[in-house]
């Protein structure tokens, strides 16, 4: 990854925070953020322990789909268990860090993945 695609992906997490298994929908278990509940994420995206090695080793892993398509309204939450930050499209999470993002705008978000065999990741936010 270039340095520049780099930067771009912490500034766009950088926005986002101020304002595997599988994917999987709907789940029932309650957020905590800084000791509060949060939002409940329909969409879960783990990246588990060794991910990068595994890929490193020319595996290809089946951690989420290229393309996602959500709702206004609903929210990814992408819980990042390896040894190595991750970009999921235009999300980066860093080692042991989890992103949630409510999604509050029709639009069409598309980049560089480095957990899907493509390298790409395409998320399709539809109106409710």
């Amino acid at each position: 990854m270039t340095r520049l695609r780099l930067l771009v992906a912490l500034i766009v997490v950088g926005v986002v925070a101020a304002g595997a298994a599988w994917l999987t929908l709907r789940t029932d278990d309650p957020v905590t953020v800084n000791g509060a509940a949060t939002v409940v994420p329909e969409y879960d995206v783990v990246i588990p322990a060794g991910s990068g090695a595994r890929i490193d080793a020319g595996e290809q892993l089946d951690i989420l789909p290229a393309e996602l398509v959500v709702r206004v309204g609903e929210s990814i939450r992408i819980v990042n268990h390896d040894d190595r930050g991750h970009v999921v499209g235009i999300f980066y999470v860093g080692t042991g860090e989890t992103l949630i993002q409510t999604f509050t705008t029709a639009g069409e978000l598309s980049g560089d993945c480095s957990v899907h065999p493509s390298g790409r990741f395409t998320l399709k936010v539809v109106a409710a």
